[in-house]
């Protein structure tokens, strides 16, 4: 990634400031922001501080550039050692199921907080459309830590093995995965909430109140295609959607974590206060980060859709996903 040419357009106006709590937190804006390589990791990747940007400067562009530049890979390799071992080549995908010419793709963490619903969707899916599945990572974790041999490989070998299972289609069940894979691998992606629309599985039985608290994962927060598309599945509830967006991230984006604990504890502290009723979500992510954090009143669309019953598993998350190596 390379520093976005328009950086040098920034009018100090200071709305990405007020917008995001990591620029507030160093007190400086998205031009100061491309000269602190030193921050290079601490920042959300949420892309609130662009949709506020008079200019359209691209706060997690500028991120990705400096982690682009950063020297020393080494200490980034230890610093995430974890992570990499896990996802540079995923060590728990399984694509036994994925000979079909459709596949779900649940990604990590759908098939990490929700086990029971994964194996639910998939039975519906395969005995009715005929529909498989593939249990991979996107390659987006390692992507945000810009080590783009890792990147690249891991691309390389989703293609490869969707290739040789004739896959034309992916049906991702995940946001994250959605935008990652689309602009990057030559197989149609397709959100889980349009094949549901395509396919005309009917929405029923879903018993939503008179006021839904819905909190957009990061990646659709600025074209909303992926809420557009759950929209035209209820397009009664249409003017029940409160949106939550005065929170940039549910406190996982970018990897920064690490770095910025007081940050992502603010995140789920600020959504606390707000005592809501019931929330909303359809980033696995988001669930499971919330409900870790004792935010328990979490429901995921998706499974209302389908009418599939079960509680985040937030505590077996790494157990989860691995057993579905063997599935």
């Amino acid at each position: 990634m390379q520093m976005p040419n328009n950086v040098n357009d920034c009018i100090h106006c200071n709305k990405c400031v007020k917008k995001c709590d990591f620029l507030t937190k160093y007190n400086m804006d998205l031009h100061e922001f491309s000269k602190r390589d030193d921050l290079a990791y601490n920042c959300f990747l949420c892309n609130d501080c662009k949709i506020v940007c008079p200019k359209d400067i691209d706060g997690s562009k500028i991120s990705l550039a400096l982690r682009n530049s950063w020297k020393d890979k080494n200490y980034i390799e230890k610093k995430y050692k974890a992570l990499l071992f896990e996802k540079k080549n995923y060590i728990f995908k399984n694509y036994k199921h994925s000979n079909t010419k459709s596949i779900l793709f649940p990604g990590c963490n759908f098939s990490s907080f929700y086990p029971n619903a994964a194996k639910k969707i998939a039975d519906i899916f395969r005995k009715e459309y005929n529909i498989g599945i593939a249990f991979d990572c996107c390659g987006k974790p390692i992507a945000e830590l810009e080590i783009k041999d890792y990147e690249e490989n891991i691309i390389k070998e989703i293609e490869k093995s969707m290739e040789l299972s004739k896959v034309e289609e992916i049906i991702t069940l995940c946001p994250n995965c959605y935008y990652f894979l689309k602009p990057r691998i030559s197989i149609k992606i397709v959100t889980i909430y349009e094949k549901i629309f395509e396919l005309g599985i009917k929405i029923s039985n879903v018993d939503f109140p008179e006021e839904i608290n819905l909190f957009l994962p990061c990646p659709d927060k600025e074209s909303k295609f992926i809420k557009e598309s759950i929209l035209k599945l209820i397009p009664q509830y249409k003017d029940n959607i409160k949106e939550i967006n005065d929170i940039n991230c549910c406190g996982l984006g970018g990897c920064a974590i690490v770095n910025e604990r007081d940050i992502a504890k603010g995140f789920i502290e600020k959504l606390k206060s707000k005592n809501l009723n019931n929330l909303y979500v359809y980033c696995a992510t988001c669930a499971g980060n919330f409900n870790r954090n004792k935010i328990n009143n979490v429901r995921h669309l998706l499974l209302d859709f389908l009418n599939i019953k079960e509680n985040i598993s937030d505590k077996t998350s790494l157990l989860n996903r691995a057993k579905f190596k063997f599935y």
